[in-house]
């Protein structure tokens, strides 16, 4: 151990304490002897100091340093288990965004699906195709022709868009909030995706700024670029960037400044995007200065820098991609910037990024679809702005827009029925045919989508999207005509003003509109070629060469041909772009002679003149035959691919065609009744059913039939004999048909191989309206399938589309859900060696190899015939009083009863049919035309006893005998079979007496209120009459707490009383009691006398009903009110009159005075009733 010695040195002279002056001295003595009797007190203490160990001292300084050390390892543990928590969630929030990246590809979306959509329908087509050539027997299950259609069909790689699946073009879209605005050019944006970052950045500056945190000292020096925290409003500190300073007496702005001298500052907001200056108010108070400062400016200290180079500035610059103000030299107008702040607001939008350049992201602002509230934000803010003419584009946007197809051109030398759409000149004009019905349904499409008052739109943001802000030259769009309609069209022009000129592309007509009545057109509208043919009349030209058509030969070929129906000749093919197709027009003539050409027509006029070597006979229509009329349709040999029209449809099951192949000859007859009767009187004669007539119809002498006999001066019901629609006509119009001219060229048939949805065995309204709609004058192809006398006769309709598919109205239905297919049994014995299908796309290839053996193919057996008997009628109660339960009401007001006998044999019967039957029989098919009684399968898996009362389909309507419910139940739970036959039915069918139903049926509010008071309810039942026949109904008088439920139905207006019955037998009173005539009314409560005007009398107050209406008593009339009734009197049966007086109990248990109001329930029944002398009302039942 080593002794450790301390030296003090002292201020003393030589002679130490002696050396001193006196008083000195004695001081210093005295502190002498107190120092060194403390000296030795503390040797002890500096002793054990000494001491102590040396191991002790380091062993503890160790201890000391683990758990220092142990502390900072946890805390670093802390610190990273934190910094990965937050990274975890990050990456969390990262990998969903990239989960949800192909959302921000929707086209590319929408064409892999198509493509995955025609690779399973071409591998559900090959396996069919597979098990069919194993297994020839499938071909009867499965459409061979649809099946060959789906595998010959050739990949049309120009219909999918595989310019959206290039990565080359890729743009990245993301939500934005527009913060700050200067120009299109220059503008700051905010994720939406960071929006909480963004608070959690506020706060922390919040936090960085509060208290005395980052104040301004006198002598701390600001310079330019340097990062501040600026109070932008009250309890709101953000980070900006010092941009210009300027210090107390200059005028130009300096680099740096002591704070102190700073008088203003101009600062930009990092996290919005816009600057702001900022004016210090200058004291005369040197020290006031630096807390003027401190209230709008804080220091960003070492802590604040380290937390703020954490978070990226929020504001981000952008730009408008390839738009450029539309006045270079005058730059962005003041417009310009309004509009795009006006359209963009504080919503967020979609953001399309293309590129970087300059420090700013090249990107457009797009609506979001879901903001419905923001109705003026356009679709594409860089159109929007364009249109407006605010702006232009640097350079042509994009591909050219999505065109049309162009229209199916006739073939030479061959004449279609048309329509003149549209006539500009004799060199250009447009023509419609008019054998296609797609386009009708593809107007009905139109008008679905787009008009506003459909129901079937969705919301107005659906309609908003839809919206075209900037058209483009050749853009294909919807727009909206005169007639508020909407059709196809393309952009022609731009004239300005926010008006565009477009063309229907399937009429040919120009029109200059409004941008509003503009839409874009939805892809499924683009499959319809363009309908609209541009011609020009080929063999005539302007009288003078050179010169250009004259106003009077445009009005005289309008006059002939504009939107009227003419036959059409193609002389050749379409020539260059826009000049149309060469065409030949002749007029639909009602004469004998040859059809007028309008070319020959204006020549005549001297309006034209022909080619040069083209004379008048060479543009002669063929001349009209001459063979003798045929007044009657003669089918041809080839039953196929006959061209018809349907001139009527009634449903899906009878629909009147005519064939054009017969055009010739309906004419020939319709001139002839036009030179037999167009001179003729009417004439006086009995017209008779079924007899043939000349009907004139709207200016044309028609052949009709008369539907009945017609009186003189009476209108007439006629069928169209050419039509097969009914018309009424006065007997004026009509004349006796020449026998010649007796038959029709129409034919009724329907269409085979559906039948009705729904289970039904007619057509529904929605069915016949539907097909009526489409059908009506449209062109069609038919084949008949069987030639029969019988009409309708079954055929297969089709419509051929502008691909070379044809359309059946058959399969068409079915899709609609308006029909399902019917389910025929494969038929091979009249079958020829080598079938073909009507339908095919292309025929079958023909294969000259040996045809392998096939099996036999598989029938179906045929329905096996079964008969049963129905079940026993019910045992009939006698005549008189009995209580019955109400099992059932049936659909016609039919009361179905059963006594409590039958309800516990009811209870005894249904365990002994589960005994009959445990297992569910073999289905097998059957004629149920023969079946009377069967077996039911209930809802509840348990057997009942039926009654077969129609076939629907794979339905059977059958009535629970035991119950009388009446339910349809599929084929497969009805078994054709009498069960317990011995014992009799347990219900009986009873009708009400006394009463008829109002429309001499039940209407259904009158049988839900049956089924409310009587369904599975026990009731006094009185029978009246029992019926001649076992298994008719019974007439019984039903009563309900006292009450009949004649007089209930009565009252309800649901029937009236029977006269007859009610003064035929005055005998039975007693049964009718109550629905008889009703008696005179009672005598009524008359109202205390008033006092006079003015007078004074003291009340008592009875009854509050509202301050304004009160029911005082006077006081001298309770004194001598009337006797209480405390003894019970005998209950009312019926209800006689509203306002009747009666007594009833009051709430003090006690009866008084009251009159009855009306029924206030009938389930049990309770009455309304009045207190006459409390003024109280009050529902009571009967029997108070």
């Amino acid at each position: 151990m080593q002794w450790v010695f301390l030296q003090v040195e002292s201020t003393l002279p030589e002679g130490g304490v002696e050396g001193l002056q006196v008083d000195s001295r004695i001081i210093g003595l005295i502190y002498t002897a107190k120092m060194n009797k403390m000296k030795s007190k503390m040797l002890p203490v500096a002793y054990l100091l000494c001491c102590l160990p040396l191991q002790t001292l380091v062993k503890g300084l160790m201890v000391q340093v683990k758990r220092e050390k142990a502390r900072l390892l946890m805390e670093i543990d802390e610190a990273m288990d934190r910094a990965f928590t937050i990274l975890n969630r990050r990456k969390g929030a990262l990998v969903a965004e990239l989960t949800n990246m192909e959302q921000h590809f929707p086209s590319s979306r929408r064409e892999l699906g198509r493509v995955e959509e025609r690779m399973r329908a071409l591998d559900t087509a090959m396996q069919k195709a597979k098990q069919v050539g194993q297994h020839p027997s499938l071909e009867s299950y499965c459409d061979l022709e649809q099946l060959l259609e789906t595998l010959q069909a050739s990949v049309d790689v120009q219909s999918f868009d595989l310019k959206c699946l290039s990565l080359v073009c890729a743009v990245f879209q993301e939500w934005v909030m527009v913060t700050h605005v200067v120009n299109p050019n220059h503008f700051y944006i905010r994720h939406v995706a960071e929006q909480r970052a963004c608070i959690l950045l506020s706060k922390k500056i919040n936090s960085l700024c509060s208290g005395e945190r980052g104040l301004f000292t006198a002598s701390d020096i600001l310079e330019t670029g340097s990062t501040v925290f600026v109070k932008w409003k009250e309890g709101m500190w953000c980070r900006a960037t010092l941009t210009e300073l300027f210090q107390r007496g200059h005028l130009d702005p300096v680099r740096s400044c002591p704070v102190p001298e700073l008088h203003r500052v101009r600062v930009y907001f990092q996290d919005y995007g816009f600057c702001k200056g900022i004016a210090l108010q200058r004291y005369k108070h040197r020290h006031t200065h630096t807390h003027v400062k401190n209230l709008r400016l804080r220091r960003v200290d070492v802590a604040g820098q380290s937390e703020m180079s954490r978070w990226l500035p929020q504001a981000i610059k952008c730009s408008l991609k390839d738009i450029v103000p539309a006045d270079l030299t005058k730059g962005w107008s003041a417009e310009a910037q309004d509009e795009f702040r006006r359209v963009v607001g504080s919503a967020s939008v979609e953001m399309q990024v293309f590129g970087q350049e300059r420090g700013a992201l090249l990107v457009d602002l797009k609506k979001a679809p879901m903001d419905s509230g923001s109705s003026n934000m356009p679709m594409s803010l860089r159109e929007y702005l364009v249109f407006l003419e605010l702006a232009r584009y640097i350079h042509t946007q994009g591909s050219r827009p999505l065109q049309f197809y162009l229209p199916v051109f006739p073939r030479t030398n061959v004449e279609l029925n048309a329509v003149v759409s549209h006539i500009d000149t004799p060199s250009h004009f447009y023509i419609q045919l008019v054998d296609n019905m797609e386009f009708l349904l593809l107007t009905a499409k139109l008008q679905e989508c787009y008009s506003y008052d459909c129901p079937s739109r969705g919301t107005r943001g659906e309609d908003q999207d839809l919206e075209v802000y900037c058209p483009v030259l050749d853009q294909a769009c919807v727009a909206r005509f005169d007639d508020k309609v909407w059709y196809r069209a393309h952009v022609i022009g731009i004239p300005g003003g926010r008006k565009v000129e477009v063309q229907f592309v399937d009429f040919g007509n120009n029109k200059i509109l409004s941008v509003n009545d503009l839409r874009k057109i939805k892809d499924e509208f683009f499959a319809l070629p363009a309908m609209a043919i541009q011609c020009y009349l080929a063999d005539v030209i302007p009288l003078e060469a050179g010169e250009t058509w004259s106003e009077a030969c445009i009005e005289k070929f309008k006059s002939l041909a504009d939107q009227r129906l003419v036959t059409a000749v193609a002389t050749g093919k379409t020539g260059r772009t826009g000049e149309g197709l060469p065409v030949r027009l002749f007029e639909t003539s009602d004469s004998s002679e040859s059809l007028a050409n309008i070319e020959d027509l204006l020549v005549n006029d001297q309006l034209a003149c022909f080619k040069n070597g083209i004379k008048s006979k060479d543009t002669q229509a063929p001349v009209v035959d001459t063979t003798p009329i045929q007044p009657y349709l003669m089918l041809p040999t080839n039953l196929k691919d006959l061209r018809v029209r349907l001139t009527h449809v009634v449903s899906p099951g009878s629909f009147y065609v005519q064939l054009l192949q017969m055009d010739t000859q309906l004419k020939r007859v319709y001139e002839l009744l036009k030179q037999e009767y167009a001179r003729t009187e009417p004439q006086e004669i009995e017209w008779k059913a079924d007899m043939y007539c000349a009907a004139y119809n709207n200016g044309v002498w028609e052949r009709g039939q008369l539907c009945s006999p017609v009186s003189l001066g009476c209108i007439a019901e006629v069928v169209r004999c050419d039509f097969g629609n009914k018309v009424e006509l006065h007997m004026n119009n009509l004349r006796p048909l020449l026998p010649s001219l007796v038959g029709c060229l129409v034919l009724e048939c329907s269409l085979s191989e559906i039948r009705p949805a729904g289970g039904r065995s007619t057509w529904t309204a929605t069915a016949c309206d539907f097909i009526s709609y489409y059908l009506t004058g449209a062109m069609a192809i038919m084949t008949i399938k069987e030639n029969t006398e019988q009409r309708p006769v079954p055929v297969s309709l089709y419509c051929s589309n502008r691909a070379g598919q044809d359309v059946s109205i058959a399969d068409f239905l079915v899709s609609e859900g308006l029909a399902l297919k019917e389910r025929k049994t494969p038929n091979t014995e009249n079958q020829p060696p080598n079938p073909s299908s009507d339908w095919s796309v292309s025929p079958r290839p023909l294969s000259t190899a040996p045809t392998p053996p096939k099996p036999a193919p598989r029938t179906n057996p045929s329905p096996e015939k079964v008969k049963t008997q129905a079940y026993c009628p019910p045992e009939l109660p006698h005549c008189g009083r009995t209580l019955m339960t109400i099992s059932a009401i049936g659909e016609d007001g039919l009361i179905y009863a059963m006594t409590h006998h039958a309800g516990r044999q009811f209870e005894q019967l249904r365990e002994r049919l589960q005994q009959h039957i445990k297992t569910l029989p073999r289905l097998k098919p059957y004629t149920w035309k023969s079946v009377l009684g069967c077996a039911v399968m209930g809802s509840d898996m348990l057997w009942y006893r039926g009654e077969v009362l129609e076939v629907i389909g794979g339905h059977v309507k059958v009535r629970y005998v035991d119950q009388g419910l009446v339910e349809n139940i599929p084929v497969c739970h009805v078994y054709p079979t009498v069960l317990c036959e011995d014992i009799p039915q347990l219900c009986m069918p009873c009708q009400l007496h006394g009463v008829i139903p109002v429309g001499r049926t039940w209407q259904w509010d009158a049988v839900a209120l049956l089924k409310e008071l009587l369904l599975n309810r026990c009731v006094d039942m009185q029978v009246m009459e029992l019926p001649e026949d076992p298994l008719g109904c019974l007439t019984v008088q039903i009563s309900l707490d006292g009450m009949t439920l004649s007089r209930i139905m009565v009252h309800h207006q649901h029937a009236s009383v029977d006269q007859a019955i009610a003064s035929t037998h005055p005998h039975c009173s007693a049964y009718v009691q109550g629905l008889e005539d009703p008696e005179p009314v009672p005598r009524v409560f008359s109202y205390p006398d008033l006092p006079e005007k003015g007078e004074r009398f003291r009340v008592r107050i009875k009854h509050l009903r509202t301050p304004n209406e009160v029911l005082p008593l006077p006081y001298l009339t309770v004194m001598s009110i009337l006797k209480i009734f405390v003894t019970p009197f005998a209950t009312f049966s019926t209800f006689s009159t509203v306002c009747a007086p009666c007594l009833a109990e009051y709430s003090d248990g006690k009866y008084y005075r009251a009159k009855l109001l009306g029924f206030a329930g009938l389930n049990p029944v309770k009455i309304l009733v009045r207190h006459v002398d409390f003024g109280s009302d009050d529902t009571l039942p009967t029997h108070k």
